[in-house]
Parts: C-alpha cells; structure tokens; sequence
C-alpha cells in the first residue's frame, strides 16, 4: 500500500476519533394516555423486534489520541523522506534502562561513513515531529546521519512515559544515549565526528549535554535555548510553573527549592563548556524571553568562552516568527540555518571546505 493511501487512512481515523459526540435527540414531552386506550410509544422510540439502538462510542483518552497522531507522524516521515534517505524507526535504552524511541535519518548509500547530528526535538512536553523535515533533508544531503530521540516526557508513547519527564535531569542523558546507539548498531554513523543541535527546549538539552559529556559532541547549536531557569520561572505564569514544580527533580516551587532550579540551568555551567557551541537568538522571542540568553552570554564572555572562540552568539532584532523565527521560511531563518550548517561543517566536515577551494583552482 501506498505511503499517501496509509496518510489518509490514517487522517480518517484520527478525524473519527478526534470528533465530539453526535448530541442525542431530545425526546418529545411524556403524554397522558388517552382513557381506554394505550399510551403510544414515543417518538424515535425503538419498536418491538427492532434491533438496539447504536450507542456513541466513549470519548478517546487524550493520551490514546497523541499515540494516533504520533502513528501518522512515523507515516509522514516515510511518505516525504522515504523515497530520498533511510528512514527508520528504532528504540535504544536510555537513562535506567528506560526504553527510548528515536527516529534515524541517513544517506541511502550506507557503504561508506558519515558525521552525525544528534537532533533533539523541543517543548516541556513536544516530540519530534514532520515540521523538521526541512532541517533533516538539509542534513541528510549535506551527507550526514541524524538521530532524534524521543526523550521520556514525550507525547505519543502513553502516560507512563509523559509522565516520567525529568526536565534537565534523566532526559539529558535519554538523549545523550544516542550516541552509544549509533556506535553500536549504525556502522555508518561515524561517532568521532557527532554534532548536538536543538530548538528551544531541545536547545537546553544541547547545552546540558555538552557541558556533562564534552568528550562525545565535537560541535553544538542551540536555537532560541531555555538557558536560565529561575528568571523563566519567574517570567511565566503558576501554572507553567506548577509543571516543574511537581517533577521529583525539582522537589518543589521555585521559592522552596532554588538550589534544584540552578543546578538545572545552564546558565550555572558555563565554566564546563569544552565544545565549539553557536547560539542563535530572538530579540522578540515571547517564550524564552530574550533576557534569558543574555544572562547566558554575559556568563560565556565572563568565563572568557567569546574570547577563546568556543562561544559563538548571534541575536537577530525582532525577526519574524519570534521564538520560532527560524523554522519559518524568511530571509532570517534561511541566513540563522546557513550558518548552522557552516558551523557544523567545519567541524564535522572539514574536507568539505578544501576540497571545494581545490575544485575552484581547476
């Protein structure tokens, strides 16, 4: 079967299970029966021999409804990607042995070794969906391998799984276990040569990542990275707050438990950074508010990571899009993913470069 003909299939039963209840007739006021005789049966009543009436089906679990939408997202990324690069839906374990779904993306010619990209989706709780398909065709084409990890706390795997969030804690090493992953079943993926990159939450998981494990990840972006969680808990509303404040991790509110909340900041380990590490930010970001990645490049430069090269930061002045200014098709996204990719490349690709120059002196 088609991968087209499995999307619409699979659109229809989401749309049937994502409709609201058809609401039930009223039935007509009750009449008195007219002396002598019987009373008649209401109307829309069922009729003696006729079969039961169809009952609605109960309303489908909202975690049953992300696993539909997730099935769909796994055919989408075969129907668009599949005819172009290996697509592949794997599992690997993770922090305590949980198990940990990702998706791989690589060349089809798989005879020889390639650099690879861990990417690592965003939001408190999101997963990485077909919105990135620009960024995995990109790569892909430019020769790499990308693996994204479903961390634990991502939607469309069941409560179990959402629930076990960990917000800068086990979900940092869920997604730094890819790379033991590629070093053990994907001979292909080169992991002397592994980038980390990620958006917004995914952005905070890159920086955790390479200030724990520098010895894995030769290069690092984060684009528009959470990056100090005390001034965004304090920027946001109760509730938002409420999400962090009832993970184990965090062991409270902010106001009780502050030393939690800057152990999980990147912001607090700066001096740890070993990895050449680009940032990219909004100035009119209204999620991660810009003031956060201030206070993250005013520690870099203080710990002297500007001067020595390994911090890179550029902000553009209110961009269209906002926090998601770069994943838009604009002049800035194109210019923001430009320099990614050159960052990456010459870190991971340092042929590239040369072997472009010695083609031009042709």
């Amino acid at each position: 079967m088609r991968f087209p003909l499995l999307l619409g299939v699979a659109a229809a039963l989401v749309a049937a299970a994502c409709s609201p209840p058809t609401p039930a007739p009223q039935s007509p006021a009750p009449q008195s029966p007219t002396p002598g005789r019987e009373a008649a049966a209401p109307a829309g009543a069922p009729q003696p021999g006729a079969p039961p009436a169809a009952t609605e089906p109960p309303a489908i679990d909202e975690f049953d409804r992300q696993m539909l939408f997730k099935q769909l997202t796994d055919l989408s990324f075969h129907s668009q990607l599949g005819a172009e690069m290996v697509v592949r839906k794997v599992q690997y374990a993770g922090a305590d042995d949980m198990i940990i779904p990702a998706y791989l993306f690589a060349p089809r010619d798989t005879g020889r070794r390639y650099p690879a990209v861990v990417m690592v989706h965003g939001g408190v709780h999101g997963d990485f969906g077909d919105l990135y398909v620009p960024q995995v065709r990109s790569l892909v084409q430019r020769g790499y391998v990308v693996v994204a990890p479903e961390y634990r706390g991502s939607t469309g795997y069941g409560r179990s799984f959402y629930d076990a969030i960990d917000y800068g804690g086990k979900e940092v090493e869920d997604a730094v276990a890819a790379v033991d992953y590629l070093a053990r079943l994907v001979p292909y993926a080169d992991t002397a040569r592994v980038g980390i990159m990620g958006w917004s939450h995914g952005g905070f998981i890159t920086l955790h990542a390479i200030f724990r494990r520098p010895e894995l990840f030769k290069v690092a972006v984060a684009h528009v990275p959470v990056a100090d969680l005390p001034s965004r808990i304090r920027s946001h509303s109760p509730a938002y707050h409420r999400i962090f404040a009832r993970q184990p991790g965090f062991g409270g509110p902010l106001e009780e438990k502050l030393a939690n909340y800057v152990q999980r900041s990147p912001v607090a380990h700066v001096r740890k950074l070993r990895t050449p590490l680009l940032v990219h930010a909004a100035s009119n970001d209204d999620d991660v508010f810009i003031q956060e990645n201030h206070n993250l490049r005013d520690s870099m430069v203080a710990a002297g990571m500007q001067a020595n090269g390994l911090y890179t930061y550029r902000e553009w002045t209110d961009p269209p899009g906002g926090h998601a200014f770069s994943r838009v098709d604009t002049p800035q996204a194109r210019e923001s993913w430009s320099e990614t990719v050159a960052f990456l490349d010459r870190r991971l690709r340092p042929e590239q470069p040369a072997a472009r120059r010695a083609a031009g002196r042709r």
